[in-house]
């Protein structure tokens, strides 16, 4: 189970680059599960399967983002694993695959590390609504998105219903934000931005 204050960004060394909050929060979070009836007659055979596939590489184009992604799961405490370097975003493989029917798949990275630099999702502090974001999937597809919501939350806050695979399609991209604590060696917030299939 991941914990809210499970997706520290784990970083090394002392002081690091970011530090303080970032942009106003903007747009309306997704809900998950449906809520809607299934009208009669609807099902398999009323429409065509949407298949999910495992990301390989995300894109930012309107930043100058592209990095490979790699599957994740979470460690023994139940936080959420961040791939290193900051360069490489993680998947979060328990959960729904991009471009599949339902749920949305979780991307997550660090937002820098004092030996590195900036990580890939250092961007997500400043994505205004309607920005693309491309997923490739292992089968090849590019997968397309559009930024709807971006909100800052305290770690010990961050809404655990982001990793229950329910909900309409869509995208969840997960840095840290907020103070940098020298102390712990860990940002006291999570930004997270949610984007729907474009």
């Amino acid at each position: 189970m991941v914990t809210g204050a499970g997706l520290a960004c784990l970083v090394a060394g002392g002081a690091l680059l970011l530090s303080g909050p970032g942009a106003p929060d903007f747009g309306t979070v997704p809900t998950t599960g449906s809520g809607a009836a299934v009208p009669a007659g609807a099902g398999p055979s009323a429409a065509p399967v949407v298949v999910g596939a495992v990301p390989v590489e995300l894109a930012l184009p309107g930043r100058g983002v592209l990095a490979p992604v790699v599957p994740v799961g979470t460690a023994p405490g139940g936080a959420l694993v961040i791939p290193d370097p900051p360069s490489t975003v993680g998947w979060w493989a328990p959960g729904p695959l991009v471009g599949g029917a339902s749920g949305s798949a979780v991307l997550a990275g660090h937002v820098d590390t004092a030996a590195d630099g900036l990580g890939a999702l250092a961007v997500l502090r400043e994505v205004e609504p309607g920005e693309e974001v491309v997923v490739r999937g292992a089968d090849g597809r590019e997968l397309r998105y559009a930024v709807t919501a971006r909100r800052e939350y305290r770690k010990a806050d961050l809404p655990l219903d982001l990793f229950d695979g329910a909900g309409p399609p869509g995208l969840v991209l997960i840095t840290c934000g907020g103070a940098f604590d020298p102390a712990t060696g860990h940002y006291e917030d999570n930004v997270v931005v949610h984007a729907t299939p474009a």
